[in-house]
């Protein structure tokens, strides 16, 4: 009877013990994706829109572009919750997901902005280039 209770407290120990190292694996490399590249809004205005990451010195920065012309620069906030790679470009936020970033481009009544003005559309998905 003792047996049996110590082999079955031993498989609960090792199937937890299991479970967590697979969960913070997942969580390892979710927060260790290689973001650094140009991400490009196809579906708006040929192309308009690029966001460029860069790693220099083990931190992001971004160059937002407007055809050519540079409107916004900083660092890049980056934290994880729940697995899902969050993205911060001064105001503006994203979620990345195997090299695509997906903005919300405008709020609601409540909370009203606008991101990128020449885009009618709500949710807008950077894709990596190169």
């Amino acid at each position: 009877m003792i047996y049996k209770k110590f082999i079955l407290l031993s498989s609960f120990f090792l199937f937890a013990h299991t479970l967590q190292k697979q969960q913070s694996l997942a969580s390892y490399s979710v927060a260790n994706q290689e973001i650094a590249g140009i991400y490009v809004l196809t579906s708006c205005e040929n192309s308009r829109f690029k966001i460029k990451i860069e790693k220099k010195t083990g931190e992001y920065s971004f160059l937002i572009f407007d055809r050519n012309k540079i409107i916004s620069k900083g660092k890049v906030g980056k934290h994880t919750e729940d697995d899902t790679l969050y993205l911060n470009f001064g105001k503006i936020g994203g979620i990345y997901d195997t090299d695509t970033i997906q903005i919300q481009n405008y709020g609601n009544a409540m909370n009203e902005y606008v991101h990128f003005t020449q885009c009618g559309e709500k949710y807008l998905t950077f894709i990596k280039s190169e």
